[in-house]
């Protein structure tokens, strides 16, 4: 086989690479409607990523390393408490989605495959929102609205959910994208940013009538930090957080002196709001229990249908907590080793915040690792399960590919150019002064500019 047929095939790889890496975050979101084998399709398509991943990258990294000790000690860890078929499948699901993670970490990175990322959220977020639009106008619930809910619940609930069965992995689906979305943006052309940013403030507006409070609080949050970068605003980054801090100190006055206000916020939260701190104390429970091991795979949600906890929920069986379902489930290693890797990234790029040499678009992509690796642990509380959301994962995944690929491509921009010096650098300003000491009188030459 010669080179050039070696370099040919590569080249295919990368292409069919990249067809995948595209379709993850459309085929993720989708996870509550399409399976393969009783898995949602994002777990196979993974599985066929990591694999041709493996065959276009020669070089492993430290994060694709840690990521394999992850793997390893996650399926050792769940292979010793194993309680039938579902929790084997329930871990070979975990499995396959690592495996996403960790293509996403080897994929050899440039701009215009960064870009390509940002495009693929963006083709995902605008299939996932015509059926909310249609949901919003109508009135009106795809069939497979909260299908594993009672009829009653059904009829009476109108939160949007799209395609997703529930309004919360729609919710979180929306503000995942926005982090995309933000960082992205300063890699595209102009159009293309601006539908990108313009998908990003709509996004809190499709999130309210999920009726996903803690995911639009953090939506918000994102918001904010999309407009607090625009260089429009930048210049007014002062007065305009005077004026936030002035607006929300005396909504907080309106809303404190209106009994009727503080009553429905209040009567909104007893129902949902006590099941869930429930859940999360039955989580402690589980954790505690078993001496800090986990109960194992999939044994949160029997644990509660079969009432062996201190805590009764009824309909309520969902952690609605990442932090406690890894807790209760696979106990304290496991929880560690991701709060670990997650901390480990906020901090790489916190340590740089404030260069001076750093290029707008990558200042963003920094910023955007450190608050979407900070907000991961907040906005799990906002789903009803975060390990069997396909969502959750390629969110993971998306987060170190967009911090893998600032460490391969993000350069420092030179002082003469920081500065706005109209000199062109040394190196050529000392070829001219030779090439005009040279010359001859009546010979014309060349000089660059500046």
């Amino acid at each position: 086989m010669t080179r050039a047929t070696t370099a040919g095939q590569r080249r295919s790889l990368q292409g069919f690479t990249s067809v995948l890496l595209f379709l993850m975050p459309v085929v993720a979101s989708l996870g509550s409607v399409v399976s393969i084998g009783g898995f949602a399709a994002a777990r196979p398509l993974a599985a066929v990523l990591v694999v041709v991943t493996f065959l276009v990258t020669p070089r492993w990294n430290r994060v694709s390393i840690w990521i394999v000790v992850l793997i390893v000690c996650w399926l050792v860890w769940g292979l010793v408490m194993p309680h039938g078929t579902d929790a084997f499948k329930r871990l070979l699901s975990i499995a396959l989605s690592l495996a996403s993670v960790l293509a996403f970490v080897l994929y050899p990175w440039t701009r215009e495959r960064l870009r390509l990322l940002g495009r693929a959220w963006l083709f995902a977020w605008i299939v996932a929102v015509i059926p909310a639009i249609y949901e919003i106008v109508s009135g009106k619930h795809l069939p497979n609205y909260l299908s594993s809910s009672p009829g009653w619940v059904r009829e009476s609930s109108d939160d949007i959910a799209s395609y997703f069965v529930n309004p919360n992995p729609f919710a979180y689906f929306l503000c995942a994208a926005m982090a995309v979305f933000i960082m992205a943006s300063r890699l595209e052309k102009r159009w293309v940013r601006n539908v990108m940013l313009v998908c990003c403030a709509l996004s809190p507006v499709i999130i309210y009538p999920t009726n996903s409070r803690l995911v639009l609080a953090v939506s918000l949050v994102m918001l904010v930090w999309m407009v607090a970068t625009r260089e429009v605003v930048r210049p007014r980054l002062k007065l305009l957080t005077a004026v936030s801090v002035t607006l929300v100190m005396v909504a907080v006055v309106v809303l404190i002196s209106s009994p009727a206000i503080m009553n429905r916020i209040f009567n909104s939260f007893e129902g949902s709001g006590s099941d869930r701190l429930k859940l999360y104390m039955n989580a402690i429970w589980m954790f505690l229990s078993t001496f800090g091991l986990g109960i194992g795979p999939g044994m949160f949600e029997n644990t509660m249908r079969r009432n062996r906890v201190p805590y009764i929920t009824h309909e309520a069986v969902n952690p609605h907590s990442g932090v406690f379902e890894i807790l209760s489930q696979y106990g304290f290693l496991i929880a560690a080793l991701v709060g670990a890797a997650l901390i480990a990234v906020a901090w790489r790029g916190m340590r740089g915040i404030g260069r001076i040499d750093e290029a707008p678009e990558y200042r963003m992509i920094r910023q955007g690792v450190v608050i979407t690796a900070i907000m991961i642990p907040v906005l799990s509380f906002g789903d009803s399960t975060f390990l069997d959301s396909p969502i959750a994962w390629i969110q993971v995944a998306t987060l170190l590919g967009f911090y893998c690929a600032y460490r391969q491509i993000a350069r420092p921009v030179p002082k003469w150019a920081r500065d706005g010096d109209p000199e062109v650098p040394e190196r050529f300003r000392v070829v001219r002064r030779t090439l005009a000491a040279d010359r001859r009188d009546d010979e014309p030459v060349a000089v660059p500019a500046g």
